[in-house]
Parts: C-alpha cells; sequence; structure tokens
C-alpha cells in the first residue's frame, strides 16, 4: 500500500484540522475522511499523525507520534504542533533540527521512534544492552568520530568473557540500524557497525521439554484463574509472542470464519497474519464477557502488562513443576514438538509467524531419538 494511500484526512469539528492526516498503513479504516468517532478506536492506541503544510511552493511533511491518550487529544496536539511548526517556517524559513552531541543522543532518540514500532521486549532488550556494553565506552563520542575499531573493541570485550557470541552480535545488530539512522539525518555519511567481524556461532535455541511435562503443562494452563491469564497463556502455548497476545483486540477475532488476526503494527515481521482459531481458544475466548478493546484487560492499564502477565507465568510452572522455562520458550516447545512428529518446516513457519524457513530452524530442533527413527525406517525400507 502506498504511503498516500495509507493517509486519512481529519475533519473534526470545532479543530482546526487542515492538512493532518492519520497513517493507517495496516488499514483500519476504510473511509479515507475520519471524524471524531473514528477516533474512538484510536484511544490509548500508537498514533502516527502526518502533517503536511506548503511553504514557498514546496510541500512540507511531518510525522509527529504519540501513545497513551486519547485519539481526540492526538489530532488537538497534532493541530497546535502544525501552527507551531508553520510560523517557525515563516519566522526562520527552515525547521529546526535536534541537536545530537554523541551517540548516547542519537541512541536515545532512535528508540523513542522505534518504541510504537517494535516489540517492547525487543526494546527493553536492546536498552538493557546498549547501557551494559555500549553506554559508558563510546556513548559520549561524537557521532562521526566513532570509528570500526571502537566497536570491535567493546566486541572483543565481550567475546574475552567468555560470553556467547550471540551477545556479541546483538552490539552489532542494535548500532548498524543507529548509524544508518544518524545517516539519514545527515548526522554523519558512515556507518562503522558494518565492517565489525563477529565469529559464526549457531544461534540454535536448545529448549526441550518431554511429552509428559508439556501435557502436564498444557492440563495446568486449561486449569489457571482468572480466565484472562488463560486465555494469555492458551494463546502462547499454541505459537504466540507474548506482545501479539496483550495487544490482541475483539475487532481481531472472527468467530464465524474462527480464524484471528495478528496486525502488522503488533507483529515481528511487521505483517498482517491469519491464524486458526481452534477449540481451546475460542471456548476460553465465549467465556469472556467483556468484549469490547482490548481482550486481555489490564486492572489499571489497557491491557495485561509483561511484568504482571510474568508473575502468573511463574506460578503455572510451579503447579507444572517445571523448574526453569521462559515464556518465549513456548514457541521453541510446539516448533520441537511438531518437528519431531514430522510436521515440515514450511507449516511450522507459517504457524509460529516466521519470515522465513531458516528462522524457523532456530524453533524446530530434531532429537536424536527422531534421528534414531529415521534410521530405523531408512534401514527397513
Amino acid at each position: 500500500m502506498a504511503l498516500q494511500d495509507s493517509l486519512k484526512k481529519i475533519n473534526i469539528e470545532g479543530i482546526d484540522s487542515k492538512g493532518i492526516y492519520f497513517k493507517d498503513p495496516s488499514g483500519v479504516f476504510k473511509n479515507k475522511v475520519l471524524n471524531k468517532n473514528d477516533l474512538k478506536k484510536l484511544d490509548y492506541e500508537n498514533i502516527d499523525i502526518v502533517l503536511k503544510f506548503y511553504f514557498r511552493n514546496k510541500q512540507i511533511k511531518k510525522t509527529i507520534k504519540f501513545h497513551n491518550i486519547t485519539g481526540l487529544q492526538a489530532i488537538k496536539k497534532a493541530s497546535i504542533e502544525r501552527s507551531r511548526l508553520k510560523e517557525e517556517l515563516e519566522e526562520t524559513g527552515s525547521l529546526r533540527r535536534k541537536k545530537f552531541n554523541n551517540l548516547n543522543d542519537i541512541f536515545k532518540d532512535y528508540i523513542e521512534l522505534k518504541s510504537k514500532a517494535l516489540d517492547e521486549n525487543n526494546i527493553y532488550s536492546m536498552i538493557k544492552t546498549y547501557d551494559k556494553w555500549v553506554a559508558k565506552e563510546i556513548g559520549e563520542y561524537e557521532i562521526k568520530k566513532i570509528l570500526t575499531r571502537d566497536i570491535q573493541k567493546i566486541v572483543n570485550k565481550i567475546l574475552s568473557k567468555k560470553l556467547k557470541p550471540r551477545t556479541a552480535h546483538s552490539i552489532k545488530q542494535i548500532l548498524r540500524p543507529v548509524f544508518n539512522y544518524a545517516i539519514d539525518l545527515n548526522i554523519t555519511n558512515n556507518n562503522p557497525a558494518i565492517k565489525v567481524k563477529i565469529p559464526s556461532y549457531d544461534n540454535t535455541v536448545d529448549f526441550h521439554l518431554d511429552d509428559e511435562k508439556r501435557v502436564r503443562l498444557y492440563n495446568e494452563i486449561l486449569k489457571y484463574e482468572p480466565i484472562k491469564y488463560r486465555g494469555i497463556m492458551l494463546f502462547l502455548y499454541f505459537g504466540r509472542r507474548l506482545n501479539e497476545v496483550l495487544t490482541l483486540r475483539w475487532d481481531c477475532i472472527d468467530f464465524s470464519r474462527k480464524v484471528y488476526t495478528i496486525e502488522g503494527k503488533y507483529s515481528k515481521i511487521r505483517k498482517k497474519q491469519e491464524y486458526p482459531l481452534i477449540e481451546p481458544l475460542e471456548d476460553v475466548l465465549l467465556n469472556i464477557t467483556d468484549r469490547y478493546g482490548y481482550i486481555f484487560k489490564g486492572e489499571k492499564t489497557e491491557h495485561v502488562s509483561s511484568d504482571t502477565f510474568r508473575r502468573h507465568w511463574k506460578k503455572l510452572l510451579k503447579k507444572a513443576g517445571i523448574e526453569k522455562m521462559r515464556i518465549h520458550d513456548t514457541r521453541h516447545l510446539i516448533g520441537n514438538t511438531l518437528v519431531n512428529k514430522g510436521e515440515s518446516l514450511e507449516n511450522i513457519s507459517k504457524l509460529l509467524g516466521h519470515s522465513s524457513i531458516s528462522v524457523t530452524k532456530r524453533y524446530a530442533k530434531t532429537t536424536l531419538a527422531t534421528v534414531d527413527k529415521s534410521l530405523h525406517n531408512y534401514m527397513e525400507s
């Protein structure tokens, strides 16, 4: 969908909404002009607003982002911002750019930009890794003066501590797009993270739960109370990511077709995806009476937070007699289980919502028992 096609004009009586557009890449709205009632759908969502105005026969566009406010509040703020920017243009002839003194400044701005698009767990992990390894080492350096060898020193330090190469690789994964962002802003013309050397490593995750424990886990989920946490656990057990589940809304459920949809803005691969609404998921949803907005509502928040859910996850593991299992390991569990039962990587990839089969290989690991069975089948054929 072209950017122009995804922009929906705002028309609110009593507010100067000229030149204000809602960016709607997921197609939330069918109509091209949004009114006050339409904006209620945006309440406390991540809202991208595009401001347009002309200056010296040239169209100027600026995107501003809002979250944790109502749609109407966002439009009011956008109207004020558009007026301010227009005055700034008329007075100075240009829009003032943010001042970035060092890498820490650009990283903070980059995270603020991406926090509306990336999974909150990914954002948390990026910040934690950056603060631990990068901020004190080169964070105060001017962007243009950072060299590949400066980043390589950080990577080598991680490797010298006998930590997993994956940790070192994460430094490169974090910094490469940050420097690309700086290039886009014309702060620098060089990306020193690209040439950083990382030793090859096996990034498959070795998580295993035998069938007895897996069934016990499932049975404990079916008994778990309150029901909304049982629902979250079931969606996780059947392959969804935590953020996808927590942000699931009732308008994403189609009981007639028996499917549910993960919107592109909540999907890790940024694509809208449909999945079967199998019986256990349908049953738990039918037992939830409040069917407006988010499915799994929080006590004090719009939806259950990841921190709140983690407490219930620990209780579940204790009930199931499982000592250690991350929430994300539910995806490794379904991948490993299905590949060892003969399911194709293509089907598992679709089920897990991966962008490619190469990613799925990390989640679906063939056991020695399966290899042994294959060898016996080969001998007998």
